[in-house]
């Protein structure tokens, strides 16, 4: 199938299945009063009654690692590996979990968090499918990751739509979401202003179906025409307001309303620096998690990273 070719039909059936995943979320779409005024995203974890469901989050998004880090193709070389070695197909897709979980990081948790959900957002909610990485993810640890988090593509209305996203995940103790979303701002432009200067920073091997391996090609060397850029800015941060509710209903618009309340402190010189000609492609996802360092602890302890890992 040559990448030129590729039906929108068909880069929709490489999507990853997400929907176990977005049922332990709750999501709205509201302008938030942010710039650009149109639908942006607020997302929480979401309620089963009154509670929170925190570990079925977490050990959904886990059961996203191995498609985060190898395609369908790579993963059946290394489940034939791993079965020729004597194991049956059982302990090799366990073999196979564990080699993919080892390429995360303890010294980089965090940012890993960030990078894995939005993977899985952007393929939800912009139906868009991993085309790029930056850098292999077991680089090292000493030397800077630089490019966008995120390289999507999706086809609409006859073209081809890829996102660059930018992941920023905040402690609200040294960050207001006022500086985080500047920040997450600066940080998506830059991206975008550079991207094709750092190209050799980005790889789609191992990850990516064959299908889109033309299509990656072609971008990087200039030969695909009929394409627009549009950025993806997400910012996790520890919500503190207290949340009140009596029921499943009541909770969560306590959440989402908290949300509310910290966009509308957000004024327009926070959105300066952003090119008139760019304002309409921003997009932002907002997501505030009660005591969210302890729900990244959680996340690292399930997620079995040997002792050495990030040494």
């Amino acid at each position: 199938m040559s990448g030129e070719n590729l039906k929108p039909t068909d880069v929709e059936s490489l999507l990853v299945k997400t929907e176990a995943f977005i049922n332990t979320m709750y999501y709205v779409h509201d302008d938030f009063t942010l710039i650009p005024k149109k639908d942006h995203i607020g997302t929480i974890i979401n309620y089963s009654d009154l509670q929170q469901m925190r570990n079925d989050f977490v050990e959904e998004m886990i059961h996203t690692v191995v498609k985060y880090v190898y395609s369908e193709e790579e993963q059946n070389k290394i489940i034939g590996v791993f079965t020729n070695e004597g194991r049956d197909k059982s302990a090799a897709y366990s073999k196979l979990t564990r080699k993919a979980t080892q390429k995360f990081r303890r010294d980089h948790i965090k940012g890993q968090f960030s990078e894995l959900l939005l993977f899985n957002l952007l393929q939800y909610h912009f139906k868009a499918v991993p085309l790029l990485r930056k850098m292999p993810i077991t680089t090292n640890p000493k030397l800077e990751r630089n490019g966008a988090d995120a390289f999507h593509i999706s086809h609409q209305n006859g073209k081809y739509i890829l996102y660059l996203g930018e992941a920023k995940t905040y402690n609200r103790e040294t960050s207001s979401l006022r500086s985080a979303l500047k920040d997450s701002i600066s940080s998506i432009l830059e991206h975008y202003n550079n991207h094709r200067n750092e190209l050799n920073l980005y790889i789609y091997e191992d990850f990516i179906p064959n299908e889109l391996e033309k299509i990656a090609d072609n971008y990087i060397n200039g030969k695909l025409k009929d394409i627009e850029i549009h950025l993806v800015c997400m910012i996790t941060y520890d919500n503190k307001k207290d949340v009140n509710g009596n029921c499943r209903e009541e909770l969560i618009n306590s959440e989402i309303s908290s949300i509310t309340e910290e966009t509308k402190k957000i004024k327009k010189d926070v959105f300066r620096e952003i090119p008139s000609i760019l304002i309409p492609r921003i997009n932002y996802i907002i997501f505030p998690i009660k005591n969210m360092n302890e729900l990244i602890e959680v996340f690292e302890k399930n997620l079995g990273i040997p002792s050495y890992a990030g040494n």
